[in-house]
């Protein structure tokens, strides 16, 4: 049984709009609901495009525990970062606030990876290792992923979010790790083709993507979504302010702006992604 397949979306965080810019629980909450109406198979929470680097310790537990509150029985990923106490910690917060499984950024400088996995897994759950290089600076080679698996139980899977990365998903597979499209779902038939199990999509386009992941042909409503999702990937900043701008079209939040970053769309970026999630819903009749 895999533990990690199907479309399970990353939560985006709201936020209020005056200058403390609280953590909206309620508008999490219902985007929790709204993913379950979307299809989804389970849900990610304290992910990167969650803006995790951006919550207190007690944002993130309010957070998650809204998020498992509202899940409706959809399992739970918590996602986890930090050094090796800071993990630990939060991977033990998660098991207690209902997490179903971990997904788990290698530590700093990737020094020490299998202890830092193996001190995690601590907690008892599941773990994802989360592959991403453009953001964290870490490479994380087929070799030592396979070894890590091989080392540490509980690592039953990777995410693996970087450019090109057929190859990584195919050795992995192989190997019998299950591997998880990243990066928004690009490329995401190869993956499928390659053997992933599933993919973490945002919120934006997790609709659609439940749709790919049931067709018996992928390649259709893929290209259907391709030309939003290529413009929406070009930055981690980009891709979740794209996503929150639907949602506020949607009417489930009711800001669109990150916390701390001065990152914004200006009038082509945001009038270009109006136009693109457009022909998205015109072509399948949803609001994605």
């Amino acid at each position: 049984m895999t533990t990690f397949a199907g479309i399970r979306p990353v939560l985006h965080t709201p936020f209020g709009p005056d200058d403390e810019r609280p953590v909206a629980l309620g508008e999490l909450a219902a985007l929790a609901a709204h993913m379950r109406a979307a299809g989804a198979d389970g849900l990610v929470a304290l992910g990167l495009a969650s803006e995790a680097w951006a919550l207190t310790e007690a944002e993130r537990d309010a957070s998650l525990e809204a998020a498992v509150a509202a899940a409706g029985g959809l399992p739970v990923t918590a996602g986890v970062e930090g050094a090796m106490h800071v993990a630990v910690d939060r991977a033990r917060r998660a098991a207690r606030l209902g997490a179903h499984s971990l997904m788990v950024l290698p530590p700093p400088g990737g020094a020490g990876l299998e202890r830092h996995y193996a001190a995690v897994a601590g907690a008892g759950l599941p773990i994802l290792v989360q592959d991403a290089p453009q953001v964290t600076g870490v490479t994380l080679a087929t070799e030592a992923l396979l070894a890590l698996a091989a080392a540490v139980p509980a690592v039953r899977g990777v995410k693996v979010e970087g450019p090109a990365a057929g190859p990584k998903l195919s050795a992995l597979v192989g190997a019998g790790v299950e591997a998880v499209a990243g990066w928004g779902g690009l490329n995401y038939p190869e993956a499928l083709a390659r053997g992933a199990v599933g993919l973490m999509p945002g919120c934006d386009l997790a609709a659609p993507f439940a749709a790919v992941q049931r067709a018996d042909d992928p390649e259709p409503g893929y290209r259907r979504l391709l030309p939003y999702l290529t413009y929406a990937a070009q930055t981690l900043d980009t891709l979740i302010l794209a996503a929150k701008r639907v949602l506020v079209a949607q009417g489930v939040f009711t800001d669109a702006r990150l916390r701390d970053r001065a990152a914004a769309l200006d009038d082509v970026q945001a009038a270009t992604l109006d136009r693109l999630h457009a022909e998205i819903t015109d072509t399948e009749g949803e609001t994605s």
